[in-house]
């Protein structure tokens, strides 16, 4: 599998987003990332990237990346709260049909388990 599966959404919140699906540092990915989507969204975009599968429930989960060019990427933490649920729930299916990534994922069992059984 690649290291990272995108997702868009058109309703209310009309953006894409990075789901990292392996546990691999971000800064090694941003170049790969840019290169898939700038291919339709042009040189300048911002995208919001979910780190779960490394940081867990904690408050760096979230991270929207700023592209000016492939040269010129900043990155924000992202308040968990500010993204909508739409989103985390389509992670949550995502997880629950690919449980293999969360066997190979940084978290711990418990958070694991917890996730393998919440409802979708």
């Amino acid at each position: 599998m690649q290291e990272y599966q995108i997702f868009e959404f058109d309703d209310d919140v009309n953006q894409k987003l990075v789901f990292i699906t392996s546990t691999e540092d971000l800064y090694y990915l941003q170049n790969d990332i840019y290169d898939d989507l700038s291919r339709t969204n042009g040189e300048k975009f911002t995208v919001l990237v979910d780190l779960f599968l490394r940081n867990g429930f904690s408050f760096n989960r979230f991270v929207s990346l700023h592209y000016k060019g492939k040269e010129q990427c900043r990155s924000f933490i992202v308040n968990p709260r500010e993204v909508s649920e739409e989103i985390k729930s389509k992670i949550r299916s995502f997880l629950k049909t690919n449980v293999e990534l969360l066997n190979n994922s940084a978290l711990t069992k418990s958070t694991v388990n917890f996730v393998t059984t919440m409802e979708k």
